[in-house]
């Protein structure tokens, strides 16, 4: 039974006011219809998609299997539904859930597909950061109670050592083993100091801060790590939000930020800081709403695999040869901000290079 002229006309201009993406395919896939929503979500105007295929739109996260069975649920005429991760006409990829349903004539033959897309960008971020803070504030407790049993060992053992030390004829072979025992149980205490940080057990006393100070308090230090071949270029707000940290640990923190760069640009690039306020609508997923003191750091380097993303700040990750890197610089960034309720997230740049974007709540 055909529906009144009204009755469509009224459903047509209703999928072009909604919010939700509706794309129309003929039975080749071949696209005769998207409503303003899609042009919005993808980039793409309605006269450049169409006469194309949906696979303009393929980022590579999908295999090629996925596809062949998506293709033959809705070739025999049933509805197939599921989440993809598609590519905007600028590059930028976006999750969404699709419901894909065949069209039939009188005859039960398949005319066209009406996809029905909901971007859930959004919602798999908040879910990504939800499932990584919680991993991290798990590994944060195992390394705080670890580290804690360690460092009481180890300080008995070193003590210890010092006394043996004393009562050793010089050059004998017993002195020379103590003085190694000795310097290699001073090397584990300093990691294990680094992983007391990461795991937020280290002494605290925040205090009222303007980034902007202890940022240049450090200008010197960052001159004097860094070569000649990496300059630093600075933009910082005026204005800033105070915020409640400790300006020690946060100094500490954008020094090992700075040698990441350093070692990741070979010797080469340049580094930029800068600070800024940040208020509700300018925050990323996982960050309660609120005014932030924002503190950026960024270079000009290779930038970070997307594979080692989610793994940047654990304790003992590291890419670098063995014996080059212990895994515990960005664990013990991650501890300092996190104990002084910060958030740090990394990302690459649209230009190249990687970002490291620390957020302190403004003080009330």
């Amino acid at each position: 039974m055909q529906k009144p002229p009204e009755t469509c006309a009224l459903l047509l201009e209703s999928i072009e006011q909604t919010g939700e993406t509706f794309l129309i395919t003929d039975v080749e896939g071949t696209i005769i219809y998207v409503n303003p929503a899609f042009e919005k979500l993808t980039g793409y105007a309605r006269l450049e998609i169409l006469g194309k295929s949906p696979r303009l739109l393929k980022s590579g996260a999908q295999t090629a299997e996925f596809y062949r069975e998506m293709w033959s649920v809705i070739k025999s005429g049933r509805n197939w539904s599921g989440r993809v991760v598609n590519r905007r006409k600028d590059g930028s990829t976006y999750t969404e859930e699709q419901r894909i349903c065949p069209i039939k004539d009188e005859a039960g033959g398949i005319t066209h597909f009406l996809a029905l897309r909901h971007d859930i960008t959004r919602e798999v971020q908040l879910e990504e950061h939800l499932h990584q803070g919680r991993k991290m504030e798990s590994l944060g407790l195992l390394a705080g109670q670890i580290s804690h049993d360690f460092n009481n060992l180890l300080t008995i053992i070193i003590g210890s050592m010092e006394l043996i030390s004393e009562d050793l004829k010089p050059d004998s072979v017993g002195a020379k083993l103590s003085t190694e025992i000795l310097r290699s149980s001073k090397e584990s205490a300093n990691l294990i100091r680094q992983l007391m940080v990461f795991g937020r057990r280290q002494d605290t006393t925040p205090v009222l801060t303007d980034l902007n100070e202890p940022v240049k308090e450090i200008k010197l230090l960052l001159d004097t790590l860094l070569s000649q071949n990496i300059p630093l270029a600075y933009s910082l707000s005026e204005g800033l939000a105070r915020t409640r940290i400790e300006p020690a640990h946060f100094k500490q923190a954008v020094m090992n930020l700075a040698a990441n760069a350093k070692d990741a640009m070979k010797g080469s690039g340049t580094i930029s800081l800068s600070t800024r306020n940040a208020g509700p609508e300018d925050l990323p997923p996982g960050v309660p709403a609120g005014t932030y003191a924002v503190f950026e750091i960024s270079d000009t380097g290779p930038g970070i695999p997307a594979e080692i993303l989610p793994r940047i700040f654990e304790p003992f990750f590291t890419t670098k040869p063995r014996g080059k890197g212990t895994g515990l610089g960005l664990a013990s960034v991650y501890g300092i901000v996190r104990q002084d309720n910060g958030w740090i997230f990394a990302n690459n740049r649209p230009e190249g290079g990687a970002v490291f974007t620390i957020y302190f709540p403004a003080a009330k």
